[in-house]
């Protein structure tokens, strides 16, 4: 009895993992241009349940935490997941009250920050509140970035500031960029420059003289929200722009064109695009009108560097592994 206890079991391990490994299907849809340059999208969380099924109660504020799973505010509730797709709010390991509104959130030197109540926090790994950063004394607008140093590029009552979260023991401290505002940013990979959405459009600025870089990106709609990076592959350095109309963009900065990636089909509804997030799996989170989807890239990282996965789930499939050598091992013992 207690073979078939065991070996039912080692089953059930690889029935949960093989179910883990299988992507959700995201309600963006990608276009021929998409698939060709091997982008996938899944839908990490669906929050249709607390949302009414459209925009714009979130989510917003989406980061991984110190201990790898994914914070996410929705309608005034931080939820904490695993990082698998498929996720709602039923399924979350905890939530704790989120006074975020509509900001961004940031990791930043592998912890999660974000804006809670009008100041800049910091985030333990079970959502609730660490500590104030009460060295940064402008208040949180909207977008927020973890830069390559562990500092924070964010947008403020200010205009565009560089935090050091570590700074003063834990409180933090803050220097003025300059005084741009916009919503969401992103940092290049260098750490150099961050990307601002203005007015619908994408402004580079040199993050340590706040001069602008480049020319104004100007986007198709005026809906431009969060960016991320491409890192590696024959994309390496472009930018990927998640709108307001449900459409997903690149704009490839060695050619000058915008190239749609996938569109909604409920443009400003429940596809409604706005901010982007680091993925430690090297896929973009994607926040959309009723949820949160992954973007991933074959080959290739987008955010963050150090990942260049062709799957969202690839740790799933070494589970199955384990799991079925498991039962091979289970089976010699019984017989």
């Amino acid at each position: 009895m207690r073979s078939f206890t065991r070996v039912a079991a080692i089953w059930g391990f690889a029935a949960a993992a093989i179910a883990l490994s299988t992507p959700a299907q995201a309600s963006l849809t990608l276009t021929a241009a998409g698939t060709s340059n091997g982008f996938s999208l899944t839908t990490f969380a669906d929050f249709s349940s607390v949302t009414g099924g459209g925009c714009c109660n979130g989510p917003f504020g989406v980061a991984v935490s110190g201990s790898g799973n994914v914070l996410v505010s929705v309608s005034g509730t931080r939820y904490v997941f695993n990082n698998a797709d498929g996720q709602a709010p039923g399924t979350a390991l905890g939530s704790a009250s989120s006074s975020s509104f509509t900001a961004a959130y940031a990791r930043a030197g592998g912890l999660a920050y974000g804006a809670d109540s009008g100041r800049f926090v910091q985030f333990k790994n079970d959502g609730t509140i660490d500590h104030v950063l009460t060295g940064v004394t402008p208040g949180p607008y909207l977008g927020m970035w973890g830069a390559p140093n562990g500092h924070i590029i964010a947008t403020s009552g200010s205009g565009l500031i560089d935090i050091d979260p570590l700074a003063a023991g834990g409180a933090g401290s803050y220097r003025l960029i300059n005084g741009a505002f916009g919503d969401g940013v992103t940092v290049s990979p260098d750490g150099l420059t961050a990307y601002l959405e203005q007015s619908g459009g994408i402004q580079g600025y040199n993050i340590a003289t706040g001069a602008a870089v480049g020319p104004f990106i100007s986007v198709p709609g005026n809906s431009a929200d969060g960016t991320g990076m491409i890192i590696g592959g024959a994309l390496n350095g472009n930018l990927i722009i998640n709108n307001n109309n449900g459409d997903v963009d690149m704009w490839d900065f060695g050619t000058s064109t915008m190239i749609t990636l996938a569109t909604g089909s409920s443009p400003f509804g429940a596809d409604r695009g706005d901010y982007v997030a680091v993925d430690t799996k090297g896929c973009l989170f994607l926040d959309e009108g009723n949820r949160v989807d992954r973007l991933c890239l074959a080959g290739a990282s987008i955010g963050e560097p150090g990942g260049g996965n062709t799957v969202p789930e690839p740790a799933a499939m070494l589970l199955v592994g384990a799991a079925l050598l498991g039962l091979g091992a289970a089976r010699r013992r019984r017989f």
